[in-house]
């Protein structure tokens, strides 16, 4: 398959566009990933499933991951700081984010989102770009655009791809639960 580049028209698209709605209380916690996946959300419009119904690799250690914080990411909003499939075209992934930016804020004023999960490095590194400031992995943040303000724990990603993000999350989110700090929605 080739890549599909949304975001040369991504101003021209509702704020559902590729957005889940998360549910309850976790509907207000947004994980923010990198880009569609060729499987999951780009055919079906539902992250980390196949598109015969399995959960892929990324998604089970994910819910790892949340199933500490009592969430999963089927209950929590997801979407991708990019709007495109890239194909692998990791060189790609950042102007593409950047790119969304502006939608990505449409999507979390909408949905009243709390605190956003980014989930990877470069997901982070453009999150600071676009809102203008600086994050750490594994510590809450805040972004702002204009009046709105939103909480951000940016994560490593969870791919299999990255064996060792992981571990760190889950020590990272161990930690969170041990002196309860992720109340803050």
């Amino acid at each position: 398959m080739e890549e599909v580049h949304n975001c040369q028209i991504i101003n021209k698209k509702p704020s559902s566009f590729f957005f889940q709605k998360g549910k309850g209380s976790s509907s207000k916690i947004l994980i923010l990933g990198e880009s569609l996946g060729k499987d999951s959300l780009l055919h079906q419009g539902k992250a980390f499933y196949t598109t015969t119904g399995k959960i892929v690799p990324t998604g089970k250690k994910l819910n790892e991951e949340l199933i500490i914080l009592n969430l999963s990411f089927e209950k929590c909003a997801f979407t991708e700081i990019a709007k495109c499939y890239l194909d692998g075209n990791r060189k790609a992934l950042k102007i593409c984010g950047l790119r969304s930016g502006g939608h990505l804020i449409s999507q979390l004023k909408k949905y009243k989102i709390k605190l956003i999960i980014s989930l990877g490095i470069l997901t982070k590194e453009i999150l600071e770009e676009i809102f203008g400031t600086k994050l750490s992995i594994g510590e809450i943040g805040k972004i702002k655009n204009n009046r709105y303000s939103w909480n951000v724990l940016p994560l490593y990603h969870p791919s299999p791809a990255n064996p060792h993000g992981h571990e760190r999350n889950l020590k990272i989110i161990k930690k969170f639960k041990k002196t309860k700090c992720l109340k803050i929605f």
